[in-house]
């Protein structure tokens, strides 16, 4: 890269670290918060809180680092803009692809991270914080189920308490299980506790019954016991083995998969699902650059650079990431649709590379822009007039 290019690399650089840095603190609160109930840790607890923040940071890093690219991109080019920087460049004969090349380099790191934190750094830590997550809600089962209250572990899973005895007994339990679509069990209990089984948390129920009924034909049969155990590790049988969903496994477990697996058996077209989508998530960051370029990159007067920029290239990142998102979800039972994996990334290239090739800037049309200079004017007035009448 020459001088230009550096300069341009560095700012874009610089200022994608800080929009990263200040987003992720914002993300990390609200994952955490749809995970765990933040008022009723313990102080035993916080450490393996703060464990699930770092084996957080690798998804989120993965998922904020190019919106983190694109919102660097468009601020850099349109200060540059501002400050007749390009429209200096320009006169100079600096050709567009001199400025792309720095910003589509940064592009192409941030690719290169998602690649690589998808097949090896997010699955294990994916693994390890399902494990961490498993054990603080264990925990806080234990320690803060509440008398007449209904708590949710999961999300179609629900205990109730109707008191608690001395000795960390627990009485009137009740339990709604319905996360398999075939069977809907409910446990009831006149007691219980939670404990360990050869190393696994467990709620242990006395004296009881479990009510299944089938969705099929509605059915129902009722079984009476004197002791059952449900594995609040893997909120199934006690003694099971933690769960992994696809997301959570390595590549090679997704390529050979147990022909006894859950997934496999229920789903099959979810793992090879999720190889596809390890395989093009890295292009989105590339797209996000081109996004903004198109919308952003060119030679622009103050008011187009600035008008509404942010928000084109932000929607346009977020309408591409959320098509493949649509794409990943459709996949998991449709096998057929694999190839929108790699036709929704690369034809946004495609047609984003075109448009700033051919020095096309999408932007919002004049009409509109009028439309909402004469509506903040409006807005400003009516203000102007309630200030009046307030002073009089």
């Amino acid at each position: 890269m020459n001088t230009l290019q550096r300069y341009i690399f560095g700012r874009i650089a610089v200022l994608s670290a800080g929009t990263f840095v200040a987003v992720v603190v914002v993300v990390w609160v609200t994952q955490i918060l749809t995970r765990i109930d933040f008022t009723t840790i313990s102080a035993q607890s916080l450490a393996s809180f703060g464990l699930a923040i770092v084996l957080m940071t690798p998804q989120l890093l993965s998922l904020l680092l190019p919106i983190a690219v694109v919102i660097a991109l468009v601020q850099v080019v349109t200060t540059m803009n501002s400050d007749s920087e390009m429209a200096v460049m320009s006169a100079a004969g600096v050709s567009r692809g001199t400025i792309a090349k720095p910003a589509l380099i940064i592009g192409l790191i941030a690719g290169l991270y998602v690649i690589v934190s998808n097949h090896f750094i997010e699955p294990r830590t994916s693994r390890a914080l399902r494990d961490v997550l498993i054990s603080l809600r264990s925990d806080l089962l234990a320690n803060f189920l509440q008398e007449g209250v209904f708590t949710r572990l999961d999300k179609n899973l629900v205990i109730y308490v109707d008191k608690r005895l001395p000795g960390n007994v627990l009485g009137g339990i009740m339990v709604s299980d319905t996360r398999d679509e075939k069977t809907s069990l409910i446990y009831y209990a006149q007691s219980g506790n939670v404990g360990k089984i050869n190393g696994n948390d467990v709620l242990v129920m006395t004296n009881g019954q479990v009510q299944n009924k089938r969705a099929e034909d509605g059915s129902i049969s009722v079984i009476r016991f004197n002791s059952y155990a449900i594995s609040l590790s893997q909120f199934g049988s006690a003694g099971s083995a933690n769960f992994y969903y696809p997301q959570e496994r390595e590549t090679v477990d997704l390529f050979h998969p147990d022909p006894n697996d859950r997934v496999a058996k229920d789903l099959p077209a979810w793992l090879p699902g999720e190889i596809h989508r390890r395989m093009t998530d890295w292009l989105y960051p590339i797209l996000f650059v081109l996004i903004g370029l198109v919308v952003a990159g060119q030679t622009q007067s103050h008011r187009q650079a600035r008008l509404y920029a942010f928000v084109l290239a932000f929607g346009g990142a977020l309408a591409y990431k959320g098509i493949g998102y649509t794409v990943y979800g459709l996949s998991r039972s449709n096998g057929n649709l694999w190839w929108l994996f790699y036709a929704v990334p690369l034809g946004g290239i495609a047609i984003n590379a075109f448009l700033y090739w051919r020095g096309i800037t999408l932007g919002i049309p004049d009409p509109v822009l009028r439309g909402f200079d004469h509506f903040r004017e409006t807005v400003r007035k009516l203000r102007m007039r309630q200030a009046r009448a307030r002073a009089a």
